[in-house]
């Protein structure tokens, strides 16, 4: 197991309005995670379109972090500029010392981020886009977390929220279509039980009172082993050797772990992507553990598990 000190997606906090709430803008068009680059420069705008086609951790299948198009400052028209996701680059030696991001959000529609690349030459920005570049990709990718975040609406009165509440005194928003839901020991699994892209959460907890990426993995597949059979007998549900990376985050002032991979199924050709969400319960002496996962053979996985993730970032105790 590879352990980053700091995971992609925790690099950046909650992303805030700098321009209002935008209540009166259109609504953005394209789907999640596509992103227009443009900008003077081909060289520029190359890089950093390479920079955000770079391939999505933990997906069995190459895709890449963004859906990206192209265009010249010249094309950047009232269409374009409805567009979710828009990176501005910027190559001007005479306003420009040093390679710098800054964004804004809900610009000409909603919602909205718009991040600006500026640079004082191509060659600068080149060798500054392994410094800067994650930080541009930790943007785009927190917007449209938030985006999600917010389609998911209200948990207050949820069933399923309350019986999270009860079992662990955690609460997560859940997506709506989740209903089918299976409880054991610890544990409770939710499914949209869709039969061509199936999504599922999981929540389940562990004694501890650390954040060990090895031990979690260890326990993860003991977990899913007695909750997640096959359709056999002998077939469960483990973990992919050798797939799983793991980092630490600050959300909300919580240190928590977030480790993806792949799983599969034990004797069956079943198989996709996990992320999970880990924070320490120190009342109880116990980890707790909020976990999604996809099924979808055939599909392309990155926006269904992202969906997924963003239930994940709304997980947050309950006060008894």
């Amino acid at each position: 197991m590879r352990f980053a000190a700091v995971c992609l997606l925790s690099a950046v906090a909650l992303v805030c309005s700098c321009d209002g709430d935008g209540s009166m803008l259109p609504k953005s068009g394209g789907r999640p995670y596509e992103v227009l680059v443009m900008g003077g420069g081909d060289a520029a705008v190359a890089a950093v379109a390479g920079t955000l086609s770079a391939a999505a951790p933990g997906l069995p299948q190459r895709e890449p972090l963004f859906d990206v198009s192209t265009a010249g400052a010249s094309r950047f028209n009232s269409t374009a500029k409805l567009a979710r996701g828009i990176v501005i680059v910027s190559v001007d030696s005479a306003l420009f010392t040093a390679t710098r991001i800054r964004y804004e959000k809900n610009v000409w529609a909603r919602p909205q981020m718009v991040a600006y690349v500026n640079a004082a030459s191509d060659s600068a920005l080149l060798a500054d886009l392994p410094r800067v570049g994650p930080r541009l990709v930790s943007l785009l990718t927190r917007a449209e977390l938030n985006a999600a975040m917010a389609r998911l609406g209200d948990a207050s009165g949820d069933k399923r929220s309350r019986l999270l509440a009860d079992m662990f005194g955690f609460a997560l928003r859940l997506p709506p279509d989740m209903k089918s839901a299976k409880r054991g020991k610890d544990f409770v699994w939710f499914s949209d039980n869709d039969a061509a892209a199936m999504q599922n959460i999981c929540v389940y907890s562990y004694p501890g009172l650390s954040l060990d990426p090895i031990r979690a993995s260890a326990m993860r597949d003991s977990v899913m082993k007695a909750n997640i059979p096959g359709e056999r007998d002998g077939m469960y549900m483990q973990t992919a050797a050798g797939t799983v990376t793991a980092g630490t985050a600050e959300e909300k002032g919580r240190r928590m772990m977030i480790a993806r991979g792949l799983w599969e199924m034990h004797g069956d050709a079943m198989g996709g992507p996990f992320v999970s969400h880990s924070v320490v319960d120190s009342a109880h002496g116990r980890i707790i553990v909020a976990e999604a996962f996809v099924y979808a053979p055939g599909m392309k996985k990155r926006n269904l598990i992202m969906q997924l993730e963003a239930a994940l970032y709304t997980m947050r105790k309950v006060k008894r």
